[in-house]
């Protein structure tokens, strides 16, 4: 792939029926795709019978995916499983099978989009099998746990993990300026207890009685404290999967965020040379008009430009609407020829092109933004909870 070529926007996304592909109107530099899909699990005693097949492929992807209330450590999320059946029709029934002490169980099931690839996924560490079909007329690959990457990088947030002697994460030390001149970063807007990274939008206490107004509006705002930690220093890395499993604020006029920048800034270098800003998830509040959901990113062209790719997703009430209520698993897949957007395992968005090849850093953050303040509908404080942090290398180690 050449250099000059630029990053196109394909986007899937889960569906509660059969998948099926919609291909929407390139736009400047993007081209969309939307893929829905359906899945479910059940135990079954007899082992899976099948014939192996070359038509059968099968990808098995870090643990990328734990929906749920409570928390957990990240060594006990499901491993993700893609499969792609060559010649099958949209709709065709997939099965993963995983090898117990007791025998085989049948342990997820979904349906192939038209482009005859699924996602499935396990707790089940070990032997793995898909097939598709029954009878005489199933076929199938072989494929473990194993096969995954190794995680490099695990915080669990059990420890007092922020701006310590030691520590991988930090407080950025951001506010005032730019987009953000009513909110700064602070120390006290982050909390690590209970296994939780806890990240807080609040009333400045430095500024008490003190309001902030925006040019053009009448109205002001308290000024406010913005939870906001990196890993800039102390952890970086090239090509890999980054996953978080978060649960958001539920009120407008801030968003929850989980992305990376370049470790040594982006220069206007195009995105192989300068770095990229890598967005795997911003939130920006329930009951928002666009769903509240973004994925996207952006790198400096050779003539100083900002050039983004991605933005909104669409349709995300097919991926659920509890982000405030109950953990997700946000990842992006990031190698030398695409980002690959995930939630809990499902791909919501994929940018296809050249990308950073520069190493990156980690960044979990609230922010209340200027732009977003009109908008704010909650009560403060705000939180984000961030269960863990996870990283798997699969390039040269920054």
């Amino acid at each position: 792939m050449s250099e000059t070529r630029p990053l196109r926007r394909t986007s899937r996304l889960r569906r509660p029926a059969a998948l099926r592909l919609v291909a929407a109107p390139a736009a400047g530099l993007l081209a969309v795709s939307l893929v829905a899909a359906g899945c479910s699990s059940s135990d079954s005693s007899g082992p899976p019978s099948f014939t192996p097949s070359d038509d059968v492929s099968v990808r098995v992807l870090p643990q990328l995916a734990a929906d749920g209330e409570d928390t957990e450590a990240a060594a006990d999320a499901a491993w993700v499983v893609e499969a792609t059946v060559d010649g099958a029709d949209a709709g065709t029934g997939v099965t993963l099978w995983s090898k117990g002490d007791d025998g085989w169980h049948d342990v997820d099931e979904a349906e192939t989009d038209d482009e005859g690839t699924v996602s499935l996924t396990t707790r089940d560490e070990g032997d793995l099998r898909v097939v598709v079909g029954s009878g005489d007329d199933a076929r199938g690959a072989e494929a473990s746990t194993a096969d995954a990457p190794e995680a490099t990088f695990t915080d669990d947030f059990d420890e007092d993990t922020v701006d310590e002697p030691g520590s991988a994460w930090h407080t950025r030390d951001q506010g005032y300026t730019g987009v953000r001149t009513c909110s700064r970063a602070d120390a006290d807007a982050t909390e690590v207890a209970g296994g939780v990274l806890r990240l807080t939008v609040a009333e400045d206490p430095t500024r008490e009685g003190d309001t902030c107004q925006l040019p053009g509006r009448r109205k002001r705002y308290p000024f406010r404290v913005n939870g906001h930690v990196g890993t800039q220093g102390t952890y970086g890395f090239t090509y890999g999967y980054a996953a978080a499993r978060i649960r958001t604020q539920s009120a407008r006029g801030q968003h929850a965020a989980f992305w990376m920048q370049s470790v040594d800034g982006q220069e206007p270098l195009g995105a192989k040379e300068g770095g990229a800003e890598i967005d795997v998830m911003e939130y920006f509040g329930d009951d928002h008009p666009e769903g509240g959901l973004t994925s996207f990113t952006y790198f400096l062209d050779k003539a100083g430009k900002k050039q983004t790719v991605g933005g909104w997703l669409p349709d995300v009430e097919d991926l659920g609407d509890d982000w405030s209520e109950q953990y997700h698993v946000f990842s992006v897949e990031w190698t030398p020829t695409e980002y690959v957007f995930r939630i809990d395992g499902r791909v919501t968005q994929r940018l296809e092109g050249v990308t950073s090849g520069q190493p990156e850093f980690l960044i979990l953050s609230l922010l209340s933004s200027d732009y977003e303040l009109p908008r704010f509908n909650g009560e403060l404080p705000e939180h984000m909870d961030v269960d863990w942090a996870r990283v798997w290398e699969t390039g040269p180690k920054g």
